[in-house]
């Protein structure tokens, strides 16, 4: 055992019998070696701790969340948006009154504008992907 190991477990046994001899004293002891600047050190030291380890948490969750975002776009097939913006213009084409339907109530009766129309071909190449993707079939 290294003198670094050593001093680290002679630390940790101080550290576990200074905790066994608070847990076994008495309230009354405790209340009778402690003032009210005593209480606000200990609670602020405990806010202290708990701001580290919820920050400690925080970022744990924020790596596990990156990790699991890079696993999913590598995992994720690609997709080629290409035939799905295909089929939404063969499905424009084929209604000759889809511009005016097309977002109606939004647009005020006017044509859909090029963003509109490319918006749309995404939602369907998307919703074209998650179809594939489906678990349940």
């Amino acid at each position: 055992m290294s003198q670094d190991e050593n001093h680290r477990a002679k630390l940790t046994r101080l550290a576990d019998a200074l905790m066994e001899d608070i847990i076994a004293s008495s309230d009354a002891d405790i209340i009778a070696d402690v003032d009210a600047s005593d209480i606000e050190r200990a609670r602020t030291i405990l806010e202290d701790a708990r701001a580290r380890v919820s920050k400690q948490l925080l970022g744990a969750a924020k790596a596990e969340l990156d990790a699991w975002r890079s696993n999913q776009l590598r995992a994720a097939p690609l997709f080629d948006r290409t035939d799905a913006r295909e089929r939404f213009e063969k499905i424009r084409r084929s209604d000759a009154g889809f511009d005016q339907k097309m977002l109606l109530a939004a647009r005020n009766g006017q044509a859909p504008t090029d963003s509109d129309k490319e918006g749309l071909a995404e939602d369907l190449a998307d919703l074209q992907r998650w179809e594939d993707e489906d678990p349940l079939e």
